[in-house]
């Protein structure tokens, strides 16, 4: 499947523009949200704070995993490739570095292994949670998602998710440096939706 039309940016230089931004803020909303180190005593208001703020940190880092999303790495890493007009080397360099973080399996977001009964399928049961409770009320996802109520294997699906966050923050890493330099124009010749091949395709 390709990516979604609605709300494309108009160009590959406009998604990398955007993405920074978006990555910006995703790293000060962690800032922000700290928490004190040591773990919080079970069933205290502190203890399921830091699982709410948790839960809203695996949310915003979704755009950045699936691989359809706007900002997703795979789809940075695409235009990191086609608006470096320049063939600048450590802004090459950076690219590959990013895809060879970002590995298949976040990509596909479907390889986490889980603590208690897998679901029947292969999906990823965590979006079950994102889509029937926190960005949606979809019906079929809530009702799937009943195992959420396991604060521990809830706490283990969602910090799965950050392992991503290391590729996320080189990304962001090297598109500033692009950006910051005049490296990056938009590729001549429009981009379909399949692109060329890169490593995060999995």
């Amino acid at each position: 499947m390709g990516e979604g039309k609605r709300g494309k940016p108009r160009s590959e230089l406009e998604r990398l523009e955007i993405f920074a931004q978006l990555a910006a803020d995703y790293f000060r909303m962690i800032e922000l949200f700290e928490t004190a180190d040591g773990p919080a005593p079970a069933d205290t208001p502190e203890a399921e704070r830091r699982q709410w703020v948790e839960l809203f940190r695996a949310a915003l880092l979704r755009k950045f995993i699936v691989r359809d999303e706007h900002v997703s790495l795979k789809l940075v890493v695409r235009a990191l490739r086609l608006c470096n007009y320049t063939a600048d080397r450590t802004l090459a360099e950076g690219t590959d570095a990013v895809a060879d973080l970002f590995t298949a399996e976040m990509v596909q977001g479907r390889q986490h292994v889980m603590p208690g009964p897998a679901p029947e399928d292969v999906r990823d049961i965590f979006e079950d949670v994102l889509y029937g409770r926190l960005l949606h009320g979809d019906a079929d996802r809530f009702h799937r998602s009943e195992w959420a109520k396991d604060h521990d294997r809830l706490g283990s699906a969602s910090a799965r998710r950050f392992d991503a966050e290391h590729a996320l923050g080189k990304a962001l890493e090297v598109v500033n440096y692009a950006l910051a330099h005049g490296l990056l124009r938009p590729p001549a010749a429009p981009v379909s939706d399949a692109g060329p091949a890169s490593k995060v395709d999995g």
